[in-house]
Order: C-alpha cells, then sequence, then structure tokens
C-alpha cells in the first residue's frame, strides 16, 4: 500500500533532517517526538516529509511546528511549540482560528476540541542514578548565552545570569557553567542586545580574553555527559509563561538523576511530585539558595534521586512523554482527517 504524503513546517529543517540522528541541539535528541510522529502517521498510511520534498498541491495536510504566518490553503494543523512571549503568532487566536486544529500546553487555550492539550514530549528512561560519591560536580547550569527579542517581566533568562553569579560569588568550587557563548557578558534584550554580542564576538576572536564569566567549562554536545557527574543543576525556563508551559528542562535532569532546582510558571510544577526537584521560588534569595543546596547532605540527595525514579516510572509521568504526544496529536489529525490505522502485520 503507498503512502500518501504530508508536509511538517519545521523551519529552517529541510530535506527531512529531524529524522536524522544527531540533527537537534544539545546533543541531538530534540527531535526524537518528530520520528515517532513520522512513524504513526505511516501507520494510517500517510508519508510525513519536510515541506521542500512534497509539492503543496501532493499534501494531504501541513502539520506546523509553531504557527506559521501563512498558510497555503491545505487542510493545516499546529503544534505550538513556543510560548507566546517568544512567538506572538503562538498566541493570537484570529489567527490560530485558521487552522483545523491546534495542540498546545498554553491551558488558557485549550477548549478540548479547536485547542487540543498536548505537553511537552520527552524521552522518560532513566539512564543513570549514579550516588553522591560519583558525582564530582556540586550544581551545573546548562544554557546559552541569550535574551529575548523585546524585554519583559516575564524573561527568566536574567534569572540564570543572577544565580549563575551567586554560586560564583558564595561557592566557586561548587558550581560550573556551560553551554555557548558564556566567554561574553550577558546578552541584553532587544535588537541592540543583539548587534552588541555579535561586536563582542569579534572582538573576542581578534583579541581573546579571560571568559566574562569565571565559571564557565565551554559548551557541550549533549546535556547528559554534564547531568550524570552533577548532584543538581539550575532548571529555569527560558519565561514564566503561558499557564501549562514546562518545556523539557526539568525532565533532562530527572532521566540523569541530577535533582533540579526549578523555576517556571507559578504553579506549572504542581503535577510533579515536590520531592523531586528544589523550588526555587521558595527562597528570599540567591544567597539562600546557594546555602541551601550546600546543606543537603548525601541522604537528602539519595531520598530526591528516589522520589525522582519512582515518579518516572509512574503513570502520572506518563503526560509528558513521547508516547502521550505522538498519539495525541497523529490519532487526532487522522480522526479529523477521516484515517484508518492499518492493523499491525501478523506474525507467523
Amino acid at each position: 500500500m503507498s503512502l500518501r504524503p504530508a508536509a511538517v513546517v519545521v523551519r529552517p529543517m529541510r530535506n527531512d533532517d529531524i529524522y536524522k540522528p544527531g540533527a537537534g541541539p544539545q546533543g541531538g535528541n530534540f527531535y526524537v517526538p518528530y520520528t515517532m510522529l513520522r512513524d504513526r502517521f505511516a501507520d494510517y498510511g500517510v508519508a510525513l516529509h519536510t515541506a521542500d520534498l512534497v509539492p503543496e498541491r501532493e499534501r494531504l495536510f501541513e502539520l506546523h511546528i509553531n504557527a506559521q504566518r501563512r498558510l497555503s490553503g491545505r487542510p493545516a494543523y499546529a503544534y505550538l511549540y513556543e510560548d507566546p512571549l517568544i512567538r506572538p503568532v503562538n498566541g493570537r487566536r484570529s489567527h490560530l482560528l485558521r487552522y483545523r486544529q491546534c495542540f498546545t500546553s498554553n491551558e488558557d487555550l485549550v477548549d478540548g476540541e479547536r485547542f487540543v492539550k498536548l505537553d511537552y514530549p520527552n524521552d522518560l528512561t532513566l539512564r543513570s542514578l549514579a550516588p553522591w560519591d560519583e558525582r564530582p560536580i556540586g550544581c551545573v547550569l546548562i544554557a546559552a548565552n541569550k535574551a529575548l527579542a523585546r524585554p519583559n517581566p516575564r524573561n527568566l533568562h536574567h534569572r540564570r545570569v543572577e544565580v549563575a553569579r551567586a554560586f560564583e560569588a558564595r561557592a566557586p568550587e561548587f558550581f560550573a557553567l556551560y553551554g555557548r557563548g558564556w566567554d561574553q557578558p550577558a546578552v541584553r534584550p532587544g535588537v541592540g542586545g543583539r548587534l552588541l554580542k555579535r561586536l563582542r564576538e569579534w572582538r573576542t576572536r581578534v583579541r581573546p580574553g579571560q571568559p566574562a564569566f569565571p565559571s564557565w567549562r565551554g559548551p557541550v554536545h549533549g546535556k547528559g555527559e554534564v547531568l550524570a557527574h552533577a548532584r543538581f543543576a539550575i532548571a529555569f525556563e527560558n519565561v514564566q509563561g503561558s499557564p501549562g508551559y514546562i518545556t523539557e528542562k526539568i525532565f533532562d535532569c530527572f532521566v540523569w538523576g541530577c535533582v533540579p532546582v526549578y523555576l517556571g510558571t507559578p504553579g506549572a510544577a504542581d503535577c510533579i511530585p515536590a520531592d523531586c526537584y528544589v523550588d526555587a521560588r521558595a527562597f528570599g534569595d540567591d544567597r539562600a539558595l546557594v546555602e541551601h543546596l550546600l546543606g543537603i547532605d548525601e541522604a537528602r540527595f539519595a531520598s530526591y534521586q528516589a522520589a525522582i525514579a519512582a515518579y518516572l516510572r509512574s503513570p502520572a509521568a506518563m503526560r509528558f512523554g513521547n508516547e502521550q504526544f505522538t498519539h495525541t496529536l497523529v490519532d487526532a489529525i487522522a480522526a479529523d482527517q477521516g484515517l484508518v490505522r492499518r492493523a499491525a502485520p501478523v506474525s507467523a
């Protein structure tokens, strides 16, 4: 049986690059859920390719990763990955109503019909529970040095900078900063900030100097290579986003047995047991947070790890898994398109 073509619009990807190992940032696993989408769509007789490989007139439908300003006229669905603060079109209801359905974590939009609740996908496979004495790094922060396009009070990029400076001042031996760009001062929001960043990068290439952040240890290929050796990790979201906004940051820590220090949308992590993470909101300032982490002993750390392992094995975690993400999105689109899932072959 031949497959009917459909297009996934995920910029700037072309030539089915999203399905190639290593294509994503921070270790290459970012696009794994899209490979799973492709495979489940195939069960419904649909071949999902990047848009450049499928002529517009031949597309059964389009799946847009983030709302696109231009719609082709073919039946279209959107997975609203970015929070509207980062991608404003993802919050424009009048524009989103041009889609047959939108899938979003934004509980302000969800109605169960046109706007379907869909949490960010994660691989929940526990990869390490290395104990305290096998984790030589006290606390890490893994993030790129970047900022929002426009200043906004919901921005959390500056909070990463503040907590990094607090560690450098109070416990430099306990802390390590990883990611691109921290040899430069913290990037400022807006166009001016981006231009200043480029100027500083040029100056650094011409005349290298000491990193702006002494705790910086350079970029990483994959988060796991650091998280597996750290006891704690700063897991701050990019923004205090819309209700329901929980990205991969806290789960990246969980699967490597590293205790996250989480900060995000108020109330967002209420669906995750409190004994699995350190809630950064509980401290009056970053100095108090640093002192708290320094005071956690081996037994308390082991109890965090036990709670994390129990949670990842529980049904409550499944809503954040790749499988739930894949089935929810694909099956809803298939139902709307009137597609029937092909029976699995019978083994001999």
